[in-house]
């Protein structure tokens, strides 16, 4: 066998991502993932009828962010995103709605309709950030694409500091900063509508608005009106088969059906891999400059380096990552049309809505929710992120048909739900299917008709995440809770990662994933990590390694399509 300048343990599309990178560097790279085929989290199977395409995990792609799309070409190895113009919508049982879109006029409108305190606000905030568009840029650049760094921290409590005086809060920049993420929406928003839609955009973005410091994230999300999300044509796993494609061009190796039993260390350097025995190559042992884990923290130091390599401190530590938020119950449905919200009467707009939250009336029931999330009670009120991809992208539904999916936020170790003791995370199995029952129902509240259109469901618990990604620990989906313990400067923990974001206190190992910020589709920390390689193998400065965040959504972004898959009766009229 073969050794290698890196070898990269997982393909998943962090992992791809620091192999697209060296690879192209002119480094020598082998990715060796344990399944058949690559991106776990980037799945788009058939999970039944022929021609529905569902997006078992990624779906909001925030890919046209990331430098790699121009870096490592990833339109042209085939990846076309598709949007809608309305980003993310709202329903309420009150028959309003609350929308966010790429016209900011747009949203300008949703707001003014539900609050005029609330509509100042936001002309507030597009006023401040249009008069310090740089510094906003160079913080979101560097707070998502660099490793963490106390000079952008430090940009970021300013530029809040100035946001807060401008719109006259008075709260410092550094309170609204280390504040919990409910309190904050409390303080800037009158309209329920308008706080639990921000609230929901947080904890999709696996910041859960419960956290202290971590409601940092969501200030931006509140600050900024447009958000650059997409799916992909031929749904998320487009944008695995794109980096599968840029690996290969650039000379890199991808192994699959290659699990990884253990890393190789001598004197104290991790040197390599050895493969499992029932690996297409078995038992193989394959020697490197430097080894890659792309799987999440636990694994990567308790199962494939062991105490005896990390010592006893090291694995107690690592013991206590948590990764019990941002753990999702999923319910997959397969319809013969698009579901129609009941407050399309009050704003038409939320039919060309891909995603959204539905459920958490009020900012009180979201935080209900959250303390029951913490003391491990399923919440009898159901509320959850919508998707319909087909909106965007009509490929992933044959003609006329739909398919839309629910995520829940669950705890991974149910104790109750409602007046049911359960068993913990063995209590998955025989909770599925009433689960699913309960979010059916609620999703019929929002969109009467919804379970007519229902051709077939399917269930992914925790327990199926797990198992068809042992990465994702407890069906966490980021790489381990984002709380204020495991955020930023201290993600993973503190001195898992020296001198930068990658580099792990084990010589020669690397880290790709549970790392700032996240194992996510903007592929930040994919890219961090093979920064920080070719610095350490004298291979950084190349010509064509010189995209910006945000450089190709800027550039670019006006002309990917949108609304394919809306019904033309409502389109906006053409201007």
């Amino acid at each position: 066998m073969t050794d290698y300048d890196v070898v990269i343990i997982g393909g998943g599309i962090n992992g791809l991502t620091v192999a697209g990178y060296l690879a192209k560097a002119g480094l020598s790279v082998g990715v060796f993932e344990a399944r058949g085929q690559c991106g776990a989290h980037c799945d788009t199977v058939e999970l039944g009828l022929p021609g529905f395409l569902h997006n078992l995990h990624a779906t909001w792609l925030a890919t046209s962010l990331s430098p790699a799309m121009v870096d490592l070409d990833l339109e042209g190895f085939g990846l076309e995103l598709r949007g809608t113009d309305v980003l993310y919508a709202k329903p309420f049982l009150n028959g309003k709605n609350f929308l966010q879109a790429s016209n900011i006029p747009l949203t300008l409108d949703s707001a003014a309709r539900l609050s005029d305190r609330d509509h100042q606000t936001v002309i507030k905030t597009t006023e401040y950030l249009g008069a310090h568009l740089n510094d906003l840029l160079y913080v979101t650049k560097n707070m998502y694409f660099t490793a963490p760094n106390p000079e952008v921290w430090g940009k970021a409590v300013d530029l809040v500091d100035g946001f807060s005086k401008y719109i006259d809060l008075g709260v410092s920049g550094l309170d609204l900063v280390n504040g919990n993420g409910f309190d904050l929406l409390e303080l800037l928003f009158d309209s329920e509508e308008i706080r639990t839609t921000l609230a929901s955009l947080s904890w999709i973005g696996a910041h859960a608005p419960v956290h202290r410091r971590v409601a940092t994230n969501m200030l931006w999300s509140i600050m900024v009106a447009a958000m650059p999300v997409h799916t992909a044509r031929g749904g998320s796993h487009a944008l695995t088969h794109s980096l599968v494609k840029a690996v290969a061009a650039n000379g890199g190796e991808i192994w699959t059906t290659c699990p990884v039993e253990k890393i190789i260390v001598e004197n104290g350097r991790a040197c390599g891999i050895k493969l499992a025995p029932d690996a297409l190559l078995p038992s193989e042992e394959i020697r490197a400059k430097v080894v890659v884990s792309n799987l999440t923290l636990v694994p990567t130091f308790l199962r494939l380096l062991g105490e005896d390599a990390i010592g006893d401190k090291w694995a107690r530590q690592i013991e206590s990552f948590s990764y019990d938020d941002s753990v999702l119950f999923g319910v997959y449905y397969s319809l013969s049309g698009d579901p129609e919200f009941a407050s399309a009467e009050y704003d038409p707009g939320i039919q060309r809505a891909m995603m959204g939250y539905w459920g958490g009336e009020t900012l009180a029931d979201m935080q209900t929710y959250a303390g029951n999330l913490a003391s491990g009670i399923v919440s009898s009120d159901i509320m959850g992120n919508w998707f319909v991809p087909s909106r965007a992208d009509p490929t992933q539904a044959p003609h006329g048909c739909a398919t839309s999916f629910v995520w829940m936020d669950v705890p991974p170790c149910p104790r109750r739900w409602g007046n049911t003791k359960l068993r913990g995370w063995d209590a998955w199995p025989e909770l599925a299917q009433p689960l699913a029952d309960a979010i059916t129902d609620r999703y019929e509240q929002y969109a009467p008709g919804f379970k007519e259109l229902i051709l077939e469901r399917f269930v992914m618990t925790p327990m199926d995440q797990q198992n068809n990604n042992p990465s994702a620990v407890r069906g966490n989906m980021f790489g381990g809770s984002v709380n204020p313990e495991q955020y930023y400067n201290y993600r993973p923990q503190p001195g898992i990662v020296v001198n930068g974001n990658s580099r792990s206190f084990f010589p020669g190992l690397y880290l790709s994933n549970s790392t700032h910020p996240g194992g996510a589709s903007w592929l930040a920390s994919g890219m961090i990590a093979a920064h920080e390689i070719a610095q350490d193998l004298g291979c950084r400065e190349q010509p064509w390694w010189i995209a910006e965040p945000y450089q190709y959504f800027m550039e670019q972004g006006w002309r990917l399509p949108v609304n394919m898959g809306v019904s033309p009766k409502w389109l906006p009229p053409e201007d």
